[in-house]
């Protein structure tokens, strides 16, 4: 239900694990660490969670944009991507900068040609290579968005 947001908290640097088809009881043992949140749109696992004192949120939002401006407001997350501190959306694995040299094979020429800057995932099994490149524009009109949303959920609050 939510690999997509999976992704985006990785790339806000947040660890996150997604279990698609892991069962409800999988899901509140794996959750029951102080560390660790558990984010569902399942309302039945929502409130078992809780009666279990398992800290989780409900997501409620349709949109990206939404889900995160929630998850800003609820858990206090920055919707600013860092990429000292992003993990590699795929697998969840830190990134680490490589040069223009080593991202080569990896990287369409044009991109080479344009960017300066690549990371790629220190997972072997993963290994993937990214870049700050034209898709850019959309991921910061995204956490743009996300963050009316949550300044948005500060207004209704304040009424």
């Amino acid at each position: 239900m939510l690999g997509s947001l999976a992704r985006w908290l990785r790339m806000l640097g947040y660890v996150a694990e997604y279990k698609s088809n892991n069962d409800d009881n999988d899901l509140l043992r794996s959750s029951g660490k102080p560390e660790t949140v558990l984010l569902t749109r399942d309302e039945e696992l929502y409130n078992r969670a809780l009666g279990k004192r398992i800290r989780s949120v409900l997501i409620l939002g349709n949109t990206e944009e939404a889900r995160l401006g929630q998850l800003a407001k609820a858990l206090g997350i920055s919707l600013e991507i860092d990429m000292a501190s992003t993990r590699c959306p795929e697998c969840g694995s830190e990134l680490h900068e490589i040069s223009k040299a080593e991202a080569t094979r990896a990287v369409p020429v044009k991109s080479l040609d344009l960017y300066d800057r690549f990371w790629r995932c220190t997972d072997s099994d993963c290994g993937k290579t990214y870049w700050v490149g034209s898709h850019w524009k959309q991921i910061r009109h995204t956490l743009e968005e996300a963050r009316k949303v949550a300044s948005l959920e500060d207004e209704e609050m304040k009424c």
